[in-house]
Parts: C-alpha cells; sequence; structure tokens
C-alpha cells in the first residue's frame, strides 16, 4: 500500500503521485531546454543563410569559390529541417513520457549540430575567400 502525506486543509497525496509528478516535471523542464537550444540554433542558420545571401548580393556581386557557399546553404536548409523534425520528434517524446524517442532525438540532435557547424565552416571559407 502506497505512503500517504496529508496536506494541510486535509486533503492526501499518495508518495508514488507525487514522484510521478516530480518525474512529468523534470521531463517537461529538460524538453522546454532542448526546445529553447534548438530554437536558438535555428534562429542562427536562418540568421546565416539570410546574411550569406546579402553578403553576396551587396559586397561580391562577382564571388570566387561560390562551389562553397552554395554548400553552406544546402546545409543550412538541411539544419533548419533537422531542427524542425527535432522539435516535432521532442513533441511527440514528451507526450509519451519520454518512451521510445530517446535514441531518436540523440541521432538528430548530433546531426542537426554537425550540420549547422559544418554549414558556418563553408561559410566562412567563402567569406575569407571573397574579403
Amino acid at each position: 500500500m502506497p505512503e500517504v502525506n496529508s496536506l494541510q486543509n486535509g486533503k492526501t497525496e499518495s508518495k508514488l503521485d507525487s514522484k510521478a509528478d516530480s518525474k512529468t516535471d523534470s521531463l517537461l523542464e529538460r524538453a522546454k531546454f532542448f526546445r529553447e537550444h534548438v530554437q536558438t540554433i535555428l534562429t542562427l542558420a536562418t540568421g546565416s543563410f539570410v546574411l550569406s545571401v546579402t553578403f553576396l548580393h551587396d559586397i561580391a556581386p562577382k564571388p570566387q569559390q561560390a562551389d562553397d557557399l552554395r554548400r553552406s546553404w544546402a546545409i543550412f536548409v538541411g539544419s533548419i529541417l533537422l531542427g524542425l523534425i527535432y522539435n516535432y520528434v521532442l513533441s511527440v517524446y514528451v507526450s509519451v513520457e519520454g518512451k521510445k524517442y530517446g535514441n531518436l532525438l540523440s541521432a538528430i540532435s548530433l546531426l542537426f549540430h554537425l550540420s549547422f557547424v559544418v554549414a558556418i565552416y563553408y561559410l566562412l571559407r567563402f567569406g575569407i575567400a571573397n574579403l
């Protein structure tokens, strides 16, 4: 039989219920943190993409190493899509209380972060070549 804690106004709460609530709260807090982190990276990826278009239009109308720019754009688009997929899977993960989707989230997160870093690398190579 579960132990019972009494509350001030006479209601009772099971310790099992409070443990389940704290586990859910912890899961929701972690999910919120990861969602905010992914949103930040998405904002950076989108901003970098837009900034590179502006750079190309205003500063480097005759670009050198345009292949690096095309690569960075393609990888930024992939990174943005991975971020959106991550947010969707995270929503599903939270709705089923963390079952089944942990490994999938880890794999998507790895690809998402790696693609962002690689896109920045190619964008920097393009930028340096066109200064």
